[in-house]
C-alpha cells in the first residue's frame, strides 16, 4: 500500500502514542509484569512486614511454586464484595441529579455530555459505608482480610472487561470517536473507543477512572484506618496523616471532576487495557499502599511532626487544585479572567484538526502556568511524598507510589509536549520561550526574527510568476530581472529625500542626547559619586558572568529548536511517513 503524504500534522487519536519499541514493550510489561506485582506488592505489605528482601528471599528459595502458593485464588466473597461496590457507583452515576456539563469538542467534531454529580456520589459513598461499619451491619475490615482476593478477581474480571470493551468498540461504536489500527493488539492496549457508553448518559470512562478507581482510593483509605483501629484499639497519627490527606486529595478530585473530564485521560486516551484495566486494579493497590503498609506498622509520629506534615500536604495539595482552577477559569471565560488580581497573560494558538477544520486554542502563561509548564505536577507528587513519609524510612515498597507517580507525570508531560508542539508547531516556541524568561531586552524577538527568516528563507527560489509554454523561463525569486528605469529613478528620488529627512532629524535627536547625557554626567560627578550608575553595579562578578551565560543558553536553546526550516521539517515528516510499515497506515473509522 502506498504511503500518504501529509502536508502538516493534524490532530488526532489513531495513532500510537509512542513509538512502536516503547508501546510494545509498554504493552508486553502491563500485560505480564503488572498483576503479578499487584499480588507481591500485596503479600509484602501484609505478610512480610514490608519488605522487600524478605520477599525476594522467599521467592528465591521457593521459586515459581512459591509464588504460586501466595497468589490469593478469587473467592465468591471477593467477587460478591466487588460486584456490590461497582452496581452502587453505578447506580449513583445514573440515579442521582446533576447539572449537564459538556466536555471538549473531539479531533471529529463530537462534543460528549457528562452527568456532573461526582460530589453526591463521593459523599453517599463514604456516609454509607461509615454507617455500615457504625450501626454493625458490615464491617469494613472484612475488605482488608480479603484483599488479596479481591484483588486477584480485579485482576481477571478487568482483563475480560476491557475485552468486552474492544468487541463494543468493533460491533457498537458509541461516537464517530473510534476505530481500528489495523492491529488487533495495539486496538486492545489502547483502546477503540474515546467516549464508549452504555445508553445516552452512562460514561464508561468515567465509571472506571472516577467513580470505581478514585472511589475505591478513598474506601480504602478509610479500611485501613478502620482496620487499625479494631486491631490496636486506636488509630496512630502516622494513620491520622496519611488517611487525612488521601481523602482530602480524593474529595479535591471529585470538587474538580468536571475539569478532569478535560485531561488527557479522558479527551485523549481511548478506553482501551492502558487506562481501565490500571484505574480498576492499579489504583486500588498501588496507590493505597501506603495506607495498607500503615496497617501494620502504628507508628507515633508526634503531634508536632504530624501537624507540619499534614499541613505541608494540605497545601501541596491546594496548589495543584489552584493551578487546575486557574487554567480551568482561563478556558471558560475565553481568556477573559483575572490570574492573581491581573489579566493573564497568554499565546494564541491555532490547529487543524482530522477533518481539516482550524480549530482555537489558549495557552495560558500567567498564574501558575507562568513559573513553568506543567507545574501542577510538582504539588501533586509532593502530596504524594506527604502522605507517604508517614511510614518514615524503614522500608522502601511504601515509596514505589511516589517513584510511580513521578514516572507516570514526566511521561504524561512529555506526551503532550509532543502533542502541542506537532498541533502549534512555531507558537509553542514562544511558551518554552515565556517558561526560560527570555522575555526581557530584544532577545526572545531576535530569536523569533532569525526564526521566520528561516522560514522565509526556504522560498526564495520558489517559481513564481504565470505559467509560459512558449520557451520563455520561469520568473525565480532572487533570479536576473528587467530593470525599469522610470521606477528606478522615482525610488532614488524618493529614497534621497527620505535620507535627507532622517539625517536633519536624527542630528537634532543626537544633540539633544550628547548634551543630557553631559548635564547628567556632571549632575552625577557633582553628586559626589563619581560615575554613572547602571543597573548592575550591584552585582558580584560571578553574578553578571551567570546572566550572561544564562542569557547565551536560553539564545541557543531557542536558535537550536528553529533549526529547520518549514519546508524540511514538512520534507523530513513525509520521510518519515514513507519510512513507516503499513501497520502505521492512516486507521480507518468505524467498525470492521
Amino acid at each position: 500500500m502506498k504511503k500518504k503524504t501529509v502536508a502538516q500534522p493534524k490532530s488526532g487519536d489513531g495513532d500510537t502514542v509512542h513509538s512502536p519499541l516503547v508501546t510494545y514493550a509498554s504493552m508486553i510489561s502491563l500485560l505480564t509484569l503488572c498483576p503479578p506485582f499487584v499480588i507481591l506488592l500485596w503479600y509484602t505489605m501484609t505478610a512480610a512486614d514490608g519488605s522487600v528482601s524478605e520477599t525476594w528471599n522467599y521467592l528465591k528459595q521457593n521459586g515459581v511454586q512459591g509464588f504460586l502458593d501466595i497468589w490469593p485464588r478469587p473467592t465468591a466473597t471477593a467477587y460478591k464484595i466487588i460486584v456490590v461496590y461497582g452496581v452502587f457507583e453505578a447506580a449513583l452515576q445514573l440515579l442521582l441529579p446533576a447539572k449537564t456539563v459538556y466536555g471538549p469538542i473531539s479531533p471529529t467534531g463530537h462534543q460528549p455530555v457528562y452527568k456532573a454529580n461526582g460530589v453526591a456520589a463521593y459523599l453517599v459513598t463514604l456516609i454509607t459505608y461509615m454507617a455500615l461499619w457504625w450501626f454493625g451491619i458490615f464491617n469494613p475490615t472484612v475488605v482488608y482480610d480479603h484483599l488479596g482476593e479481591i484483588y486477584s478477581a480485579l485482576i481477571f474480571g478487568s482483563l475480560v472487561f476491557c475485552i468486552l470493551l474492544y468487541i463494543k468498540g468493533h460491533l457498537a461504536p458509541s461516537s464517530t470517536d473510534s476505530g481500528s489500527s489495523g492491529n488487533i493488539i495495539i486496538d486492545f492496549y489502547w483502546g477503540m473507543e474515546l467516549y464508549p457508553r452504555i445508553g445516552k448518559y452512562f460514561d464508561i470512562k468515567v465509571f472506571t477512572n472516577c467513580r470505581f478507581g478514585m472511589m475505591s482510593w478513598a474506601v480504602l483509605a478509610l479500611t485501613y484506618c478502620i482496620k487499625q483501629y479494631e486491631e490496636n484499639g486506636k488509630v496512630s497519627d502516622s494513620m491520622l496523616v496519611n488517611t487525612a490527606l488521601m481523602l482530602v486529595y480524593v474529595t479535591k478530585f471529585f470538587w474538580w471532576e468536571a475539569g478532569y473530564w478535560n485531561t488527557m485521560d479522558i479527551a485523549h486516551d481511548r478506553a482501551g487495557f492502558y487506562i481501565c484495566w490500571g484505574c480498576l486494579v492499579w489504583v486500588p493497590s498501588v496507590y493505597t499502599s501506603p495506607g495498607m503498609y500503615l496497617v501494620n506498622h502504628p507508628l507515633n509520629l508526634g503531634i508536632q511532626l504530624a501537624i507540619s506534615i499534614l499541613l505541608a500536604g494540605i497545601l501541596c495539595i491546594f496548589i495543584n487544585y489552584d493551578c487546575d482552577r486557574q487554567r480551568q477559569e482561563f478556558r471558560r471565560t475565553n481568556g477573559k479572567s483575572t490570574i492573581w488580581g491581573k489579566a493573564p497573560s497568554k499565546i494564541e494558538a491555532s490547529y487543524t484538526t482530522t477533518t481539516g477544520e482550524t480549530k482555537r486554542s489558549l495557552l495560558l502563561t500567567s498564574g501558575w502556568w507562568g513559573l513553568s509548564r506543567h507545574f501542577h505536577y510538582v504539588p501533586e507528587i509532593l502530596a504524594a511524598f506527604f502522605w507517604t513519609v508517614p511510614a518514615l524510612f524503614n522500608h522502601f515498597l511504601p515509596y514505589f507510589y511516589v517513584i510511580f507517580l513521578t514516572i507516570l507525570l514526566f511521561d504524561r508531560a512529555k506526551r503532550d509536549d509532543d502533542r502541542c508542539r506537532s498541533n502549534l508547531s512555531f507558537l509553542w516556541i514562544m511558551t518554552i520561550a515565556n517558561e526560560v524568561e527570555i522575555f526581557h531586552g530584544m532577545q526572545v524577538w531576535q530569536v523569533l526574527e532569525t526564526i521566520l527568516r528561516q522560514e522565509m528563507s526556504s522560498y526564495d527560489n520558489v517559481v513564481g510568476g504565470k505559467l509560459k509554454l512558449k520557451g520563455k523561463a520561469l520568473d525565480v525569486a532572487g533570479g536576473v530581472k528587467k530593470k525599469k528605469k522610470k521606477n528606478k529613478r522615482n525610488q532614488d528620488q524618493l529614497l534621497q529625500v527620505a535620507e535627507d529627512e532622517i539625517s536633519a532629524g536624527g542630528s537634532a535627536e543626537q544633540g539633544k542626547d550628547s548634551n543630557e547625557e553631559d548635564t547628567n554626567t556632571e549632575r552625577e560627578m557633582s553628586s559626589g559619586k563619581g560615575k554613572v550608575a547602571h543597573y548592575d553595579d550591584h552585582l558580584t562578578p560571578a553574578e553578571r558572568r551567570y546572566i550572561e551565560q544564562r542569557e547565551q543558553l536560553d539564545v541557543h536553546r531557542l536558535a537550536k529548536i528553529s533549526n529547520k526550516s518549514h519546508r524540511d521539517r514538512i520534507q523530513d515528516f513525509n520521510q518519515y511517513l514513507a519510512n513507516m510499515s503499513e501497520h502505521y497506515d492512516i486507521p480507518k473509522v468505524g467498525p470492521g
